[in-house]
């Protein structure tokens, strides 16, 4: 069917190829992209065009000299206004006011390895009356936010809010306030509690941590508010100076030296040596004196300690075996110790760390996820380089392609084998967020391994991550299938991407964007519209990454369709090896230096697959519906580009609300597949009809084969 232009106020024109009215949240977002001055001639929708981040996922856009990051292919979500974020400051504060101020702050990020660190923020609006989702911990906590929102898992990677389940265990954020008034917070990957004025020391923000002479260095609060980490609050001290410049402000007030405050003053004292941090405290000051004493009294020294050692063994060895001795330990071994996450009494210092361990593992658990009625404005933050930042609720929050293969054989082989076949597939392809146990020497000697310390310094930590997901299939609308097509032909059909790794890298370029068009002032009219300028740094650093990530999925594709050829070959031929007739593998999500109407421009493909002349390229439908393979026809007014798939009728949320596993059960028969409450929102009726959007892109591509699955794993 051709194209039609919009009706709409665009400053270019938009060509679509979909048979519905885009509604006024479309609309709007395909405005602003045209608002940029570096589009080019016009952006094409194709038919499974709906809303995505910053542009419609199911666009094409031409660009002069720029490409923009989100526009690739990234999703966002946000939080209901009164969602509390903890500061530095020591505060809380709803996330709406904050986004009312527009001030810069400093908040709490976590690193994948689990390390708390604090970084600059912003918070912004993002959207307008946005369907809501509620995510209940076991904290007796409960989060509101759109259902796309990811939150960071226990192991670093992240899962958005509407397929959290039960018992899914979320990075945690624990803080409370020592006797001194100082904050303290807990270090995930070590359990153990660190002052907050050290952790933005150590986050680099108050620049090189200093050394003096004959001094330790310390932190002063200028205003004396210990629970105060703002950076302008703090300051780096040598401790002896630290001690005079107090005792100069003793000197300077009356009150100090009153025998009122005196008496206070020692009353304070005696409460604190009583304490665990107290007593420590003056333990280490008394080492700290002796070891003064010893340093410039050595001589007396020696001679008042001459015998210590075998007077002290002597004792120890009486003390261990007397009646007292022995009760201490005793009553040592059985003393009991509170939980900080869940109150309850543990006996032992050994049993509490083992509580901890096994019951929490350091974190907090999702104890239900529940799509909500009512639509609220939602906002969020920007957290450049960490890209996530820590609830008062005590928990984290923050490219793909497709491949097909022919087979030489026809479906009659399979008969009786499918559920074997979809087990050993489950069994052999991690889905979700697992990776690999085992690395194939395949994938340790990809090349691209080489470049990785090229890439963005936001992922350098991720380099294991990276390896063990390699052969990975993902999670969402990530699919492998195997098909029959009208001539009983055998083929082999997956989608996946870039994974963990491919999703860091696009976030950490558009905070980069971001905090450029920020920082030149740049009025843009979506916040996820920042873009990088060709010939620049930033555009350098980001393209690099963009083709890296790329290569990524593709060898990420190549390693699975290896591994399911083969779980194929053994249930037909005996695991003896075919070559196929046709292979076809084809990128969405990313952008390509091509040239259109006789210019060289950037074209994004988002959601969308490339379809010049003699292209082949990958149409899925949704589960239990047909799939396509198609050849392109090189039409120009889409950019030689056509539909990636269905694209969703419903949000995952309302598909969750609207479907049941009986319908799953019934829209999936002939497919062998799970028919759960786990893949409801993956339902066919949550699509598009197939046929539909086939019909509208019949200018875009010839179909070559019609496939329809006989086995469906999901992600």
């Amino acid at each position: 069917m051709p194209h039609e232009q919009l009706n709409l106020s665009t400053a270019k024109p938009v060509l679509s190829w979909a048979n519905h009215e885009l509604d006024n949240r479309e609309a709007q977002m395909a405005q602003n992209v045209t608002s940029l001055p570096f589009v080019f001639k016009h952006v094409a929708l194709m038919p499974d065009v709906h809303l995505g981040k910053g542009a419609l996922v199911g666009s094409v856009i031409a660009t002069k000299d720029a490409v923009i990051p989100a526009a690739v292919g990234v999703d966002i979500g946000c939080f209901t206004g009164d969602t509390e974020i903890p500061l530095v400051d020591g505060k809380k504060y709803a996330i709406a006011e904050l986004a009312q101020q527009q001030r810069s702050i400093y908040v709490y990020a976590c690193t994948d390895s689990g390390k708390i660190v604090s970084a600059k923020a912003i918070a912004r609006k993002t959207r307008h009356n946005a369907s809501l989702v509620k995510v209940v911990l076991d904290n007796g906590r409960e989060i509101r936010c759109t259902p796309e929102h990811q939150f960071m898992l226990r192991d670093g990677s992240y899962q958005e809010a509407c397929n959290l389940q039960p018992d899914d265990s979320l990075m945690p954020f624990y803080s409370k306030t020592d006797k001194d008034g100082y904050t303290l917070i807990q270090q995930n990957y070590s359990g153990r509690w660190q002052k907050a004025h050290w952790i933005v020391a150590r986050s680099g923000i108050l620049g090189e941590i200093p050394k003096f002479e004959n001094q330790r260095t310390i932190i002063h609060h200028k205003n004396f508010n210990q629970a105060d980490n703002r950076p302008e609050n703090l300051e780096f001290m040598g401790n002896c100076d630290h001690s005079a410049y107090h005792r100069s402000l003793v000197d300077r007030n009356t009150h100090w030296q009153s025998p009122e405050f005196e008496a206070r003053r020692q009353k304070a004292l005696a409460a604190k040596a009583k304490s665990k941090e107290g007593y420590k405290y003056f333990a280490q000051r008394g080492t700290a004196n002796i070891l003064s004493y010893m340093q410039n009294n050595p001589e007396h020294f020696h001679q008042s300690v001459a015998r210590n050692g075998e007077r002290g063994k002597q004792y120890l060895v009486a003390y261990n075996q007397s009646d007292k001795g022995r009760a201490k330990s005793k009553e040592i071994a059985n003393r009991f110790y509170t939980c900080e996450t869940c109150g309850e009494e543990i006996k032992s210092p050994i049993g509490l760390h083992n509580h901890r361990k096994y019951e929490h593992g350091y974190n907090h658990k999702v104890v239900a996820m529940i799509s909500l009625e009512e639509k609220e404005d939602v906002y969020c933050l920007s957290v450049p380089k960490y890209n996530n930042f820590a609830l008062s609720a005590g928990v984290f929050v923050h490219n793909c392609g497709m491949a097909a293969v022919k087979m030489p054989f026809t479906g009659d082989g399979l008969e009786g084998k499918l559920k074997k076949i979809r087990h050993q597939i489950e069994r052999s392809i991690p889905v979700g967020r697992w990776g690999n146990k085992r690395i194939e020497k395949n994938v340790t000697n990809w090349q691209g391994w080489r470049d990785f310390k090229e890439l963005h310094p936001g992922v350098q930590d991720l380099d294991n991550k990276a390896l063990q997901q390699m052969g990975s299939l993902g999670g969402g609308n990530h699919f492998i299938e195997l098909c029959l097509d009208t001539e009983n032909y055998v083929w082999l059909m997956l989608h996946s991407g870039s994974r963990h790794i491919g999703n860091k890298l696009a976030q950490c370029h558009i905070s980069t964007g971001k905090k450029l068009a920020e920082l030149a002032n740049i009025s843009l009219p979506d916040p996820d519209l920042a873009y990088f300028v060709a010939g620049t740094p930033e555009f350098a650093a980001y393209w690099r990454d963009l083709q890296w990530a790329q290569n990524y999925a593709r060898f990420n594709r190549d390693v699975m369709m290896g591994r399911f050829k083969k779980i194929v070959e053994e249930f037909v031929t005996g695991g003896k090896e075919i070559k196929p007739l046709l292979s076809v593998n084809c990128h969405h999500n990313y952008a390509e230096k091509e040239v259109h109407f006789g210019k060289e421009v950037y074209v994004t493909r988002k959601g969308a697959v490339r379809a010049k002349s003699e292209d082949y390229g990958i149409i899925p439908g949704s589960m239990g519906t047909k799939s396509y393979i198609v050849k392109g026809k090189g039409n120009h007014d889409s950019y030689c580009s056509c539909s990636h798939g269905a694209g969703r009728l419903m949000s995952r949320t309302k598909a969750k609300k609207e479907f049941t596993v009986e319908d799953v059960i019934e829209q999936t028969q002939g497919v062998e597949c799970r028919k759960d409450s786990k893949i409801i929102d993956e339902i066919p009726g949550a699509y598009k009809p197939i046929e539909q959007v086939m019909a509208q892109q019949n200018d875009l591509v010839e179909v070559v084969a019609t496939l329809k699955q006989v086995v469906c794993v999901k992600g």
